[in-house]
């Protein structure tokens, strides 16, 4: 539910446009609009698929043992938050490692991954969209090792992918706002990622949603101003050859006067 309230929240500030805020976009509407390469009702429906996906797996969890819950009680907060940290390390290793072999494999990538790359300008909602193989492989067997693999309690556990769904979410928001206070804290954020979903930066910045370390660790990764840079000296090379142009139009109308 709160994956839809945080994606809603976003999805009308895209709505309104408002000239306070457009600011704080990585892209322009125009730009969303022209790159992306399928319609937001696909993306709604499919996003909703996986949602699906993770009620079917949650369900047949419970099912399949129902005692899972009873052998992971609360143990407290002290026991809580390093087993939520540890969660959020084991969590973004499958993430690192599923997300870069996807893309090295050109057989995955083309049957499955590339689906999730039709978005090139990210949007909120669209952050979960992806081929339900993907879907069921990257995040909800992602959360089953994350879920034992960690020895969290299912109270906390609640929690945990609450906070990671919402984190997804605000990483695909395409919003980089002066204050956010889990950007602050997480070096991976909207514009962390949104390098990924760029084709100059197509083969970096695989980590998600909370560190960055396995980027650094591996060689993948690629700072957010580097695009900016890039962007700066192409709107510089198109403004010289305009210039250029213009002058010897200019110049080439003053001969054919004389």
């Amino acid at each position: 539910v709160l994956y839809w309230v945080v994606a809603g929240f976003f999805d009308l500030l895209d709505y309104l446009q408002l000239p306070a805020l457009e600011k704080y976009r990585i892209h322009s509407k125009k730009e969303q609009q022209q790159r992306n390469h399928i319609s937001r009702a696909h993306v709604f429906w499919r996003v909703m698929l996986q949602h699906g996906i993770q009620l079917t797996v949650g369900v047949i969890m419970t099912l399949a043992d129902p005692g899972f819950c009873d052998a992971k009680p609360w143990k407290g907060l002290l026991r809580a938050v390093p087993e939520f940290a540890l969660a959020m390390l084991v969590f973004d290793s499958w993430q690192y490692l599923i997300h870069r072999w996807m893309h090295e494999s050109k057989t995955l990538y083309n049957a499955i991954h590339s689906h999730h790359h039709r978005l090139i300008v990210c949007y909120a909602y669209g952050a979960l969209y992806n081929h339900p193989l993907e879907a069921l492989l990257l995040d909800t067997v992602g959360g089953v090792v994350t879920f034992y693999a960690s020895g969290i309690s299912c109270r906390m556990g609640v929690t945990f992918f609450t906070f990671a769904s919402i984190k997804t979410v605000l990483d695909h928001s395409g919003y980089r706002f002066p204050v956010n206070l889990l950007h602050d804290v997480f070096p991976n954020n909207a514009a962390y990622h949104d390098v990924h979903h760029d084709p100059r930066g197509f083969r970096k910045n695989y980590s998600q949603p909370f560190f960055t370390h396995w980027d650094w660790l591996l060689g993948t990764r690629m700072d957010p101003e580097e695009l900016g840079r890039m962007d700066r000296e192409r709107d510089a090379r198109r403004a010289a050859a305009a210039k250029e142009y213009k002058e010897v139009k200019g110049a080439a109308g003053a001969t054919t006067h004389l």
